[in-house]
């Protein structure tokens, strides 16, 4: 299976999508994941008789350089609203109390080595945390994490290796 990207490098794009459309994440720099198991033993006899392990969920984490307000917009299901024109040309995005996230796919890719790529693509993920810190003589980072759950049709994620380089799939 040599040449599939079993040596991604880097990561090249980000795509945040939902029923609503897509949006890229720009300046991607990091795509993280762990899955978070659940395990239990059963002991009798001095002795451990059983021990049972289960995937429950993804626990993810995205940084990307910059703020881009229509990828937090649609990590927390909120609007960016675009209005005038260049060069007074604003967007802003609103937050309030009680504002829920939604659910939102997530599809990263890094290259391999041998021209071949690696896809990840979360089904259903949510974003639980979203941050960032204006500081002096620094660019802002965008920093999130959330958890990834069973979809129910796709399970939770998939991680595809590539035989060719290929563009991360439209909405």
């Amino acid at each position: 299976m040599a040449g599939y990207g079993e040596m991604p490098f880097g990561l090249r794009d980000v795509k945040l999508t939902d029923d609503d459309g897509q949006v890229d994440l720009p300046r991607g720099q990091n795509l993280a994941y762990r899955e978070r198991v659940r395990s239990g033993e059963l002991s009798g006899d001095d002795a451990l008789q059983a021990a049972v392990a289960f995937v429950e969920a993804i626990e993810w984490s995205l940084e990307a350089g910059g703020i881009s307000l229509e990828a937090w917009a649609k990590l927390t299901g909120r609007d960016a609203t675009e209005v005038g024109t260049s060069p007074t040309k604003t967007m802003t995005m609103s937050v309030a109390a009680g504002d829920e996230f939604p659910y939102i796919k997530i599809y990263g890719k890094s290259l391999g080595d041998a021209g071949g790529d690696v896809h990840v693509k979360f089904f259903k993920a949510k974003c639980t945390s979203l941050e960032g810190t204006f500081a002096e003589g620094e660019f802002f980072v965008t920093s999130c994490s959330g958890l990834a759950v069973d979809d129910g049709v796709n399970g939770i994620v998939d991680i595809v290796q590539n035989e060719t380089a290929a563009d991360l799939p439209a909405t």
